[in-house]
């Protein structure tokens, strides 16, 4: 009998099986997602600040969940929605030859704050929906 290989026994892990389902649209790159079926019912655990961070780079958006203070059953989600505006130029067209990047003139669009796993993720799916089809600026 030979051993399984590990994308066979990656579905049946803790780490997959546990994990958040979302609805995500096409368009975002998801940096990291610690969201945990698990936080519903215990917050004890959940740390290492930011748990959820995706970027729609086409509609410039950033989506940042955090767990403050961390490590603290105490603590709180803290969502927050970021837009960066497009660069423009002297006669106020949008520059597509620089390369996208979040920087200091990146607007805060939306922040919420909840204890509640449930409030959190349909707020965050809500902001990822919002942010797939909105657009902030015209040309």
């Amino acid at each position: 009998m030979s051993l399984p290989e590990f994308h066979e026994l990656y579905p049946n892990s803790p780490a997959f099986r546990d994990m958040q389902p979302l609805r995500i649209p096409a368009g975002w790159l998801i940096g990291w997602n610690q969201l945990d079926v698990g936080m519903a019912s215990d917050l004890s655990g959940v740390g290492g600040s930011s748990v959820f961070h995706a970027t729609n780079e086409g509609r410039r958006f950033n989506i940042d969940v955090e767990f403050r203070p961390e490590f603290d059953p105490e603590g709180s989600f803290h969502l927050t929605v970021l837009y960066q505006p497009w660069p423009r130029t002297g006669r106020g067209h949008r520059r597509q030859d620089v390369p996208f990047a979040f920087g200091i003139d990146a607007e805060t669009v939306h922040t919420f704050e909840t204890r509640s796993y449930a409030a959190l993720i349909a707020e965050l799916e809500h902001w990822i929906a919002r942010c797939s089809i909105w657009q902030r600026e015209g040309r």
